[in-house]
């Protein structure tokens, strides 16, 4: 037991922590307001950048399912050596896997699919869901909100109609009612009844929002035919992945033994179920580079508080002679280290909790522009545990910076000539090179990051300039599909009716008094295209051009028409290029970098790989196509010519693939639920998704955009704050260490403008140099237009007001001491 009066304190060695220590640290943040703010608000940014950083790793790298046993959940996939990927025909193995595997329990399958939603208020809407094995349910052990799950007597033949929906449809589409069980819905083709509702977060495959019962009839199936499905289940009692593998090995011997056309190249595979996002191949090397990138973060840290350390020195000047007294006394340098540091401990603690609020809110409105539908069920906007510690970590490695480095400056000093002139105390304290360096370095990252800031920004309205330039707010767009339900119909006779709905859409479409153009595409205007290598056919009379790049786009018939461009040169396509399929036409800006001066028309080219390098596999053996026309430029204008290269081939929409649809109408809003109708009376099987207006295409690309861009401008305001408090904290250090000099000059009839270049001419030397250093950078990545140059001018001329303005205060604080005052200073 302690005696009265005595401190709490923990021993470690050397290290003696004092909870005095803790209330000096939290009275030093309201001692100093200006320091606070700033060392906690970037500190908290950078802490919260690693922090997101990190999580967004884990939750792709080590991804759990929300589930007991979580790891002895697996997929089993029919892996294609040949191919080197997964074959996802896999329907006939898992019946015979259903069957014979003893390992696994719950074994189950899906298929994924996009189907149209009617309500009886005839609501029309494209829900994506599963045909899904009852034994899901029992796997993921989640209760149903609302109802039942599916059973196994709803897989059986003659069953009636059912369907579970999940919570997400149950509120938007049912607006939560209880009423909803029992009620009977259109789901493309068929009329079910709804028997469950699933609570939130339950996505199952991977995020579906509604399920029905997967019925197999085994004598339509075969080897490697009908859709794409996914197998799962659990480990049974005993059961490791191993011993499923082998079991699964077996199995797979007997079928290729019996089947070896059908099963060349393929071996069953057991993976747990919740994959990491990278996989064989070149994940070892990205993933390295994923930790590469991390140690940026922790670079900027590391800068932030190098750049915190400074004000803390700075700080500290005021503090010298509370050192030399308690040096005196008998305090260690150690002990006074660790006081100094427990300080920077509370600094960095404040910045840890204000950073993890700000990666949790970042974190949850990065999922939100993603959007719910493009992720897996189990990736939520949680921070793990791991992620916590993570932060924990690099707190105190901030601390720890910001603490060791001005601590250790300040202790060294010399007691008994301090002790003898108080001031000696503040006078051995300078800024060094170090110091210096800190500041020439955050002024040059400053100057190198605004530009790229500022042109990001720019890049990042390039989409809403795109918009504007065709005025896409007069046009409603469509991603459309048909599919075959059953996946049992002929391939021609699909394909065949498949292309007369189409045409019908398009004829009804065209047909409504509202609706002034109709086209398919399989890229629309705002959307980015990929680009593709080209070849010039010399035989044609066209001289070498060598190899060129331009964008290709696949349209239906009335496209340009759609788009209000015009034809400047040749003709627009006609019904048999749609058969043929062997011309096309390129818009003005192909026709001048190909071809210069020359006519185009009836030249040929051949489209010879993508962006990528690969060939194009999707033009039969590349085939020469001739130019039949040139359009005007429109749609995909991008800051430098040569990028706004465009050609267009005749394509019409296919069965089984999505291709987009775009709609001159008056009223784009208002005729969404009309265009869901009419597509649903051409073809219940033909769903539509993502209907917006054109000017909304691409509006989750410029979110995550403008995200990117706006972490680029925090790190340069972040970088643009620390200058200017840091060159503040040395002007103020400098003249506080300089004001019996200053007095004596002015004593002695110095003037004014002398003193002030001799004490700030360091400081604009630090920024100059900065400057200097910082377009370098700027340069090196690129100024390859006259906007960029511009923008790196206008950096400049911010960073030098930035640092002059930061000069103010100490500059009117040395002009106006008084003479008389400054020379009672001891000295």
């Amino acid at each position: 037991m302690s005696a009265p009066g005595t401190r709490k304190r923990h021993r470690l060695g050397w290290f003696r922590v004092s909870w005095l220590d803790v209330k000096v640290g939290v009275r030093m943040l309201a001692r100093y307001p200006g320091l606070t703010l700033v060392g906690t608000l970037t500190m908290a940014f950078a802490i919260a950048l690693g922090t997101l950083y990190f999580e967004g790793l884990h939750k792709f790298e080590n991804p759990r399912l929300p589930v007991r046993d979580a790891t002895r959940v697996i997929s089993i996939v029919d892996w294609d050596a040949g191919k080197g990927r997964p074959d996802e025909q896999a329907l006939y193995d898992f019946t015979i896997w259903r069957d014979q595997v003893k390992t696994v329990d719950d074994l189950g399958a899906a298929i994924a699919f996009v189907r149209n939603l009617v309500t009886p208020d005839e609501r029309v809407e494209p829900v994506e869901g599963a045909a899904i094995s009852a034994s899901a349910f029992a796997l993921m052990a989640r209760p149903p909100l609302l109802g039942r799950t599916l059973m196994a007597r709803d897989e059986q033949a003659g069953a009636s109609p059912v369907v579970v929906i999940g919570y997400a449809l149950w509120k938007a589409r049912f607006g939560s009612e209880v009423s909803v069980l029992g009620r009977s819905v259109t789901l493309g083709t068929e009329t079910a009844t709804i028997v469950g509702v699933m609570p939130e977060g339950f996505g199952f495959p991977v995020s579906q929002r509604l399920w029905v019962p997967l019925r197999i009839d085994r004598s339509t199936v075969a080897p490697r035919t009908g859709p794409a499905v996914s197998v799962f289940g659990r480990l049974a009692p005993g059961a490791s992945i191993q011993s499923a593998q082998a079991e699964l090995d077996t199995i797979a011997a007997r079928l290729a033994s019996a089947n070896p056309t059908a099963y060349k190249n393929l071996r069953p595979r057991v993976t747990p179920y919740a994959k990491p996002i990278l996989e064989g191949g070149d994940a070892p090397f990205v993933k390295r580079l994923l930790t590469l990138v991390n140690g940026i973060f922790v670079l900027l840290l590391a800068i932030v508080c190098v750049n915190v350390a400074t004000l803390v020195f700075a700080r500290s000047a005021t503090r010298g002679w509370e050192i030399t007294v308690r040096t005196a006394l008998g305090a260690t340098r150690g002990r006074i280290v660790v006081q100094l540091c427990l300080e920077a401990l509370v600094l960095a603690g404040v910045a840890a909790v204000v950073g993890l609020t700000l990666a949790k809110v970042a974190l949850r409105w990065t999922l939100d522009v993603i959007g719910p539908r493009s992720l897996p069920f189990w990736i939520d906007d949680s921070l793990s545990w791991t992620t916590v510690l993570y932060a924990l970590l690099l707190t105190v490695f901030g601390a720890a910076i910001v603490g060791i480095l001005p601590a250790l400056r300040v202790t060294k000093l010399n007691v008994q000539e301090a002790l003898r002139n108080e001031s000696g105390a503040r006078s051995t304290l300078r800024f060094g090179g170090f110091w210096t360096a800190v500041i020439v370095a955050q002024v040059a990252i400053t100057v190198a990051f605004l530009p790229r800031a500022a042109n990001g920004v720019f890049d990042a309205n390039r989409f809403q300039q795109r918009a504007d330039g065709i005025g896409a707010d007069r046009y409603l767009t469509a991603s459309v599909a048909i599919e075959d339900p059953d996946h049992t119909s002929d391939a021609a006779a699909f394909a065949a009716r498949a292309r007369l709905r189409f045409d019908e859409l398009e004829r009804r479409l065209r047909a409504e008094p509202d609706v002034e153009q109709a086209t398919f595409a399989d890229r629309l205007p705002v959307m980015d295209q990929s680009k593709f290598q080209i070849e010039v056919d010399t035989a044609a009379g066209a001289p070498p051009t060598g190899l060129r790049r331009s964008r290709r786009v696949r349209v239906s018939d009335g496209f340009f028409a759609t788009f209000g461009t015009s034809i400047v040169a040749g003709r627009d396509f006609g019904p048999l290029d749609f058969e043929t399929g062997r011309v096309l036409i390129v818009n003005q800006a192909f026709a001048h970098d190909v071809f210069g001066d020359r006519n185009p028309i009836g030249q040929r080219i051949r489209i010879v790989r993508n962006e990528d390098g690969d060939d194009d596999s999707t033009v039969a053996s590349q085939a020469w196509y001739e130019i039949v026309g040139v359009v005007r430029d429109f749609g995909w204008q991008l800051p430098q010519p040569e990028e706004q290269s465009a050609m267009y081939l005749p394509h019409q929409p296919v069965a089984g693939e999505r291709t987009n649809l775009a709609v001159r109408v008056r009223d784009p809003e208002a005729f969404a639920a009309r265009l869901r109708k009419a597509a649903f009376d051409v073809d219940p099987t033909m769903s539509l998704s993502d209907v917006q207006p054109l000017a909304q295409v691409g509006g989750d690309d410029a979110t995550r955009s403008w995200a990117l861009n706006g972490v680029a401008w925090a790190i340069a305001v972040v970088v643009l704050l620390l200058s200017a408090t840091g060159i503040h904290a040395l002007m103020s250090f400098a003249v506080t260490r300089r004001t019996r000099e200053i007095g004596i000059r002015l004593a002695l009839g110095a003037r004014p403008g002398r003193i002030v270049i001799d004490i700030f001419r360091r400081a604009l030397f630090q920024i100059g140099a900065g400057v200097l250093v910082g377009s370098g950078v700027a340069a090196l990545w690129g100024l390859g237009s006259t906007r960029q140059i511009l923008i790196l001018l206008a950096a400049n001329g911010v960073m030098l007001v930035v640092g002059l303005t930061a000069c103010a205060v100490p500059l009117k604080r040395a002009l106006s001491i008084d003479p008389t005052e400054a020379l009672r200073v001891d000295g």
